[in-house]
């Protein structure tokens, strides 16, 4: 009893609660059809369990010019999975991937067993290049040489008494 009276009074005491942190503010939304250098690669057999709705995230993800790319993995008829030590059924969800990937200008992939993964990943990473690019310098060295110039003749105004 002391240690949940501890806890509610001192958030910071260390012991585990529900209370989630504040949300950050979200980044401002952008206009239709620009998409920053931000992708999320998301694997998963699709299905929810956990709040928030994945097609509201997954506007507010497009809002904000973020592409997802989901990529299924399993099937539809699903598997029965053992996880620490409880029994879990798990399907595939195309439909709404496919859904989340339309929605963010994405493309969902299946991958239903290790060597479409790796395939999969084989074509991601074709989507994500860095390129090169030359920037020109030319006005910022001359801009750097301008102000040397006004600056030594300030200095041998004030050192010298005398214009250079």
């Amino acid at each position: 009893m002391t240690a949940i009276a501890a806890s509610e009074r001192d958030p910071e005491a260390g012991y585990y609660t529900n209370r989630s942190p504040d949300p950050e503010p979200l980044p401002p939304v952008v206009s239709p059809g620009t998409y920053a250098p931000a992708a999320i690669v998301l694997l998963t057999d699709g299905e929810n369990n956990q709040q928030p709705d994945p097609l509201v995230a997954a506007q507010a993800a497009a809002e904000r010019g973020v592409r997802i790319f989901p990529v299924g993995l399993g099937t539809e008829a699903g598997t029965t999975i053992e996880v620490e030590g409880f029994r879990v059924h798990s399907r595939l969800d195309e439909p709404s991937l496919r859904q989340i990937a339309a929605l963010t200008n994405g493309t969902y992939y299946a991958a239903s067993d290790p060597d479409q993964l790796a395939s999969v990943y084989d074509d991601i990473g074709t989507r994500f290049v860095i390129r090169p690019e030359a920037t020109e310098i030319t006005s910022f060295v001359a801009g750097a040489g301008l102000v040397l110039l006004v600056l030594g003749s300030l200095g041998s105004l004030l050192w010298l008494g005398r214009a250079p």
